[in-house]
């Protein structure tokens, strides 16, 4: 199995965007990129658009190579209507998608994916709700989590976690569960027992705010639990690296890693590159050049809301 994270936080942009090869099928998991309306008061810097359109164009190249392509959800980090990745991604794929009108919060169920489902229309050769099910190509197993909130509380909606099994390597992406905050979000890796799993961490940056200590730190045992049971690679990104001190909020998951020989990195590590935390470290850009981005048309739709 080869896994090829696209675009993450550690890459610069707000995005889960995964490609995944095995002997059967290729499988893209959610085909978006976004960037934070507002960070420390400040508008995206042009670095940041800058990378944005370097990574849609990798997602959007990638997309067209997948047989099959996942929306595990309808933010706008996760699926685009048609603003940045172009619609034609889904032409003649078997398209997989969170269920647009169950187990889902109202903005996404009235407004995001029935826009989406319109924008793709008759493009894919099939479109199925996720949901619980579990695909065989081949050797290759898909399976599919019931829906699960994205994260402490329901507010935000509900994610469906994503597991691959190609022979003897597992893989699962748990989409936004903010960190495993609740038990029910490491149910799914319990039953998958994946070798490597790709999370996205709690929404550190927003303590005290949309997250709670109490949240935090539950979130932080379960992914120590998560790394006890034999893991072998831990991805951690996305919601986590928007922390600039992201390192000390996974300091115990660190060390728990170190003690059972298990690797805790992020996306841009795990190709072996430095991580490139663009938003994190956005008013450090604007000190440096003080460069607001020109938005582009399309961008700004995504921005008027966060994702």
């Amino acid at each position: 199995m080869i896994i090829e994270p696209l675009a993450f936080e550690s890459l610069g942009v707000r995005s889960q965007a995964t490609f995944i090869e095995t002997k059967d099928i290729r499988i893209l998991i959610d085909p978006a990129v976004s960037l934070a309306p507002r960070r420390y008061g400040l508008p995206p810097h042009q670095k940041e658009v800058d990378k944005l359109s370097e990574l849609a164009k990798i997602v959007t190249e990638k997309a067209r190579l997948a047989d099959v392509i996942i929306v595990t959800h309808y933010h706008y980090d996760h699926h685009d209507p048609g603003y940045i990745i172009p619609r034609d991604i889904y032409k003649n794929k078997k398209v997989f998608i969170k269920d647009p009108k169950n187990m889902i919060n109202n903005s996404q169920r009235r407004i995001r994916a029935p826009k989406f489902l319109n924008s793709i229309k008759s493009l894919p050769s099939s479109i199925e709700v996720a949901e619980g099910k579990k695909i065989e190509i081949g050797s290759t197993k898909i399976f599919f989590s019931n829906a699960v909130p994205h994260g402490a509380d329901e507010r935000l909606g509900y994610v469906v976690q994503v597991g691959i099994r190609d022979g003897d390597q597992t893989l699962l992406i748990t989409s936004d569960i903010e960190g495993a905050p609740r038990d029910m979000h490491i149910k799914f890796t319990e039953e998958l027992k994946p070798n490597t799993i790709i999370i996205d961490g709690p929404l550190s940056y927003l303590l005290g705010y949309a997250l709670k200590q109490e949240d935090l730190d539950k979130s932080i045992d379960n992914l120590e639990h998560i790394v006890k049971e034999g893991l072998e690679t831990m991805i951690v990104d996305h919601h986590v690296l928007r922390d600039i001190n992201y390192k000390s909020v996974l300091s115990r998951v660190y060390e728990v890693a170190k003690s059972v020989n298990a690797r805790v990195i992020t996306a841009a590590e795990y190709l072996n590159k430095e991580p490139e935390i663009l938003e994190a470290r956005r008013k450090e850009l604007f000190k440096e050049e003080n460069k607001p981005a020109r938005i582009p048309r399309n961008l700004a739709e995504i921005l008027k809301v966060d994702s």
